[in-house]
């Protein structure tokens, strides 16, 4: 299959804007083996909210809640499409869980998903990229047929009929100076964490005590993260669950703390963290 044609969407191609009521690309289904294998890479489950952009006929809106139990929701500009879309899941006796919207797929509230397919083109991709850091949330997958995010990395990739199924789990956004401390059995120390972020990648400085470690890629999955640095009493390990603009952890291995886990808490001022991407 040629990706660079049949992307099954419509949308912008050489500075025409998707926002245009004239579409310009050539509608194309995706086929069912891809389907099958975006389903399972991204793990649809029965409490997923699926979303297609660029929905075309809702074929993969469809096929996916009616294998996974997922509510599905589909958006396309074309007309033609989402009465097509409408037609099929009354067809497929899935009307009741999935909905199709014909919109701008830039304009639409996707905050809900859980999980997000794409089959677009590649400037597409990389237009909707800051909209997807923005609006879905930590953990949200996405999957993208044929063409990747430029700069943001995938998490994971497999090959399919000669071309690429790309996987993202939206990163929490850390970036930003945190304050806060460790406690364990009524001792109490100081922490700091001053930290950047690009995606997925994290890196900064780490203040214990007021005793500084620098570190580097950060590996977060989601909302959580969990990474070791060298401390001055031994290796220390964080780990915790960032929630808006509070994190809450667990740190093991500093030898001036009693043995066993020692809870952390940190905050960031809010409005001050830096989006993931430009």
């Amino acid at each position: 299959m040629d990706c660079e044609r049949a992307t099954g969407r419509t949308g912008s191609f050489e500075g025409v804007s998707l926002s245009r009521e004239r579409l310009d690309v050539r509608w194309e289904p995706s086929p069912r083996d891809v389907i099958s294998e975006m389903i399972k890479i991204a793990g649809v489950g029965s409490k997923d909210v699926f979303y297609d952009l660029g929905c075309g006929d809702g074929r993969v809106v469809i096929d996916a809640v009616n294998r996974t139990g997922a509510r599905g929701v589909g958006i396309d500009l074309d007309p033609a499409r989402i009465k097509e879309c409408h037609w099929n899941a009354m067809k497929e006796e899935a009307s009741n869980i999935v909905r199709f919207m014909r919109a701008d797929l830039f304009e639409s509230d996707i905050s809900e998903a859980t999980v997000l397919f794409i089959f677009l083109f590649p400037d597409v991709n990389l237009r909707l990229r800051p909209k997807l850091l923005e609006e879905l949330r930590p953990g949200t997958r996405i999957v993208s047929y044929c063409h990747d995010m430029g700069r943001w990395e995938p998490d994971h990739r497999v090959m399919i009929r000669d071309n690429y199924l790309y996987l993202w789990v939206v990163p929490a956004n850390m970036s930003g100076r945190w304050e806060g401390g460790i406690e364990a059995e009524g001792e109490k120390r100081s922490l700091l964490l001053e930290l950047h972020q690009e995606f997925q990648g994290v890196s900064g400085s780490v203040y214990i005590g007021g005793e500084v470690v620098s570190v580097r890629n950060i590996p977060i999955g989601g909302d959580r993260f969990r990474f070791s640095i060298d401390g001055p009493e031994g290796d220390i390990t964080l780990s915790g669950s960032v929630g808006g603009d509070e994190i809450n952890g667990i740190m093991q291995g500093d030898r001036r703390f009693p043995e066993g886990f020692r809870r952390w808490t940190a905050q960031r001022p809010p409005g001050t963290c830096t989006p993931l991407a430009c």
